[in-house]
C-alpha cells in the first residue's frame, strides 16, 4: 500500500489482495487465508473480510469468526471453504488489525488504516481581537477533504442551536452588526450526505463588547419649566470603548426634532406649551442604534400681560404716509389673540400669532383716520385685556392758497378801508404770511393790522404808500419739522386819482379840525377866568 498528498488532497492506492495462510479446521493439512479489500479505507466506504480454509472436507461444517484487535466482531458456521464479511467502516476507530479463525486455526493479521474522507473542521472567527457591536463578524468552517470529488455541507451552531445560513453560503457565516445577543460558543458541523458522515469543531467562544454605552437623557434646569423659559437637554454617553464617530437624535413623541448631529450632544431653546411631551434620544455609530431613557416634560402656560399701544412714526401723521399701529406685551404663553380697535367698538384688524407683538398697517392714512385706538389681548391662560387708548391727529397739508379782496376792482379810494382775505383748500391749522411787494408786512403797525387766525388782513385808510402787488402764503408744520408752503396769486392794488381841490379840502380839513380845537379851548379858558372874577366882585 503507498499514499501520497496531491494538491492537498490524500490519495490511498489499494492492493487488491493480502493472503495469509495457516493451517485450517482439525487436519494438519488445512491452511487458513485471510485478506482484506481495501487496506486502507475512506471512512464511510466498505470493508470486504474474506476468510478462506485452503483444505477441508465437504461434508463438515466449520466456524469462520472475525476480529479486530483481538475483538470478535462477527461469526457463523459454514460448510464452504471460503466465508466473506462486510462491514462499513465509520471512523479511523475501525482501524486496527484483522484477521478470522476457522474452527480454531487463526490467520495472520492484516493492518487496516481508515483513512478520513475529511478531516475535522477548524472554526476561524474574523476579526480575532476584539468583536465591538456593529462590527461585521465572519466565521469560515475549514475542513480538509481527502478527495476532491467529496462534497461537504456546512451548518453553524451558537450554544448548541443550528443557525439558519443561505444554501449556497459554504462555508461561511457572517453576522453583519454583531450586538451583544449574538454572544456564545460557536461550533460548525462538516457533513457528507452521500456517506451519512459528519464532523464537528471545536468551541470557539465569541464575546461580544459594548461599542458604546447606553445614553442618558437629561434635562437642566430640573422641575416645572415654564413657557419662555430656556432649556437644555443633554443625550450623554459615559463609555466609547469602540472610539466609534457618534451621531445624536432627539425625539419629541417619537418624531425628530432635528437632523442628526455629529458634534452636538444637546439642544437647548426657549421652552413653549407646544414642546410638552416625551422625550428620548439616540445615538448612532459603527452601525450601532442605541436609544435612551425617556423624559416627560410639561412646559406650564404664563397668563398673558397687559398690552400697549404705540404707533412707530408717532401719534401725529401726514395724510398719506403709512401708519404702524404696534401692540406688544411683555409676556405670555403663545399664541396670542390680538385684536385692533378705533374707537370703543370699531374692529380694524385681529390675528392669532405666535410673536409677543404684532403690527397692524394702515397704508395711507386719511383725515378720517383720525381718532382714538386701543388694542386687546389674550390666550389660554388670560381673558381679554385693553391697552391705554391713543389718539392719532392726521395732518393735511396746505394747498391751493387763494387771495381774495372784500372790495370792488382794484383802484382803492384815498382813506377807504381795504379787507384781504387769505384762503386755502385744505391744511391743518395753516398759518399766513402777508406781503407787499414780496415784502413780509409786520403785523400790527398803525395803517394795517392781521386778525388773530391770521387770514384777514385790514388796511385801515388805503394812502399813497398802500399802494402795491400783494400776495399771501399759508404754512402748516408736519412729522419731523417737515413745513408745507403754498402761496397765492399776486393782485395790485393801486390808488384812485382826485382833483386838485378835492386834494386842498382834503388836506385842509385836518387844519381846520386842529384850529377849531385850539379856538374851542381857548373859549373855554376865557369863560372859566370871567366866571372867577364875578364871585370876587360879590
Amino acid at each position: 500500500m503507498s499514499c501520497k498528498t496531491t494538491s492537498g488532497m490524500l490519495q490511498v492506492s489499494v492492493p487488491l489482495i493480502l493472503l495469509n495462510l495457516a493451517l485450517c479446521g482439525n487436519t494438519q493439512a488445512g491452511r487458513v487465508a485471510f485478506y482484506v479489500v481495501p487496506v486502507s479505507p475512506l471512512e464511510g466506504e466498505t470493508l470486504e473480510l474474506n476468510c478462506q480454509c485452503q483444505y477441508y472436507y465437504w461434508w463438515t461444517k466449520q466456524d469462520f469468526t472475525f476480529y479486530r484487535n483481538g475483538k470478535k466482531i462477527h461469526s457463523m458456521k459454514s460448510t464452504t471453504d471460503e466465508f466473506s464479511y462486510r462491514i462499513k467502516v465509520k471512523s479511523t476507530d475501525d482501524s486496527g488489525l484483522y484477521s478470522c479463525k476457522i474452527d480454531g486455526s487463526e490467520s495472520q493479521h492484516v493492518h487496516v488504516q481508515v483513512q478520513e474522507r475529511f478531516a475535522k473542521p477548524v472554526l476561524r472567527v474574523e476579526p480575532a481581537a476584539e468583536v465591538f457591536e456593529g462590527l461585521r463578524v465572519t466565521l469560515t468552517c475549514i475542513a480538509r477533504r481527502a478527495r476532491r470529488s467529496i462534497w461537504l455541507h456546512y451548518t453553524f451552531y451558537r450554544d448548541g442551536s443550528a443557525l439558519e445560513t443561505a444554501p449556497d453560503a459554504g462555508g461561511v457565516y457572517t453576522i453583519n452588526a454583531a450586538a451583544a445577543n449574538v454572544s456564545g460558543n460557536y461550533a460548525c458541523e462538516a457533513i457528507e450526505t452521500n456517506s451519512d458522515l459528519w464532523k464537528r469543531s471545536d468551541n470557539v467562544h465569541i464575546s461580544v463588547k459594548e461599542a458604546f454605552a447606553v445614553p442618558k437623557l437629561t434635562v437642566y434646569p430640573e422641575g416645572q419649566l415654564v413657557d419662555g423659559q430656556w432649556f437644555k437637554l443633554m443625550c450623554l454617553v459615559e463609555e466609547n470603548l469602540s472610539e466609534a464617530s457618534l451621531r445624536y437624535s432627539f425625539y419629541r413623541n417619537g418624531i425628530p426634532i432635528q437632523s442628526p448631529s455629529d458634534h452636538s450632544n444637546s439642544i437647548s431653546e426657549p421652552a413653549r406649551p407646544a414642546d410638552s411631551g416625551t422625550y428620548h434620544c439616540e445615538v448612532t455609530g459603527s452601525k450601532v442604534r442605541k436609544r435612551s431613557n425617556q423624559l416627560h416634560l410639561s412646559i406650564r402656560r404664563i397668563p398673558v400681560s397687559k398690552p400697549e399701544l404705540v404707533i412707530q412714526s408717532g401719534k401725529e401723521l401726514i395724510e398719506g404716509d403709512m401708519a404702524s399701529l404696534i401692540c406688544s406685551v411683555s409676556n405670555g404663553s403663545l399664541p396670542i389673540y390680538y385684536q385692533f380697535y378705533k374707537g370703543s367698538s370699531v374692529e380694524l384688524y385681529w390675528e392669532l400669532s405666535n410673536s409677543t407683538k404684532l403690527v397692524y398697517n394702515i397704508e395711507t392714512i386719511s383725515r378720517k383716520d383720525k381718532g382714538i385706538y386701543h388694542c386687546s389681548v389674550r390666550n389660554e391662560v388670560t381673558g381679554p385685556l385693553h391697552s391705554e387708548d391713543i389718539e392719532i391727529t392726521v395732518i393735511v397739508p396746505v394747498s391751493d392758497a387763494v387771495l381774495i379782496p372784500r372790495t370792488n376792482g382794484t383802484e382803492i379810494q384815498p382813506g377807504d378801508r381795504l379787507v384781504l382775505r387769505c384762503l386755502v383748500r385744505e391744511g391743518t391749522e395753516p398759518q399766513f404770511i402777508w406781503y407787499r411787494d414780496n415784502v413780509p408786512l409786520r403785523n400790527g403797525s398803525a395803517s394795517s393790522h392781521v386778525t388773530a387766525d391770521g387770514g384777514e388782513l385790514v388796511i385801515h385808510s388805503f394812502r399813497r404808500d398802500s399802494v402795491g402787488r400783494y400776495h399771501c402764503a399759508a404754512i402748516n408744520t408736519g412729522t419731523d419739522g417737515t413745513i408745507f408752503n403754498v402761496t397765492s396769486d399776486y393782485i395790485e392794488f393801486t390808488l384812485r386819482a382826485r382833483s386838485y381841490s378835492t386834494e386842498i379840502a382834503a388836506s385842509l380839513v385836518p387844519v381846520l379840525l386842529f384850529a377849531g380845537l385850539i379856538a374851542s379851548a381857548w373859549f373855554i379858558h376865557r369863560r372859566g377866568h370871567t366866571g372867577s372874577d364875578n364871585e370876587q366882585k360879590n
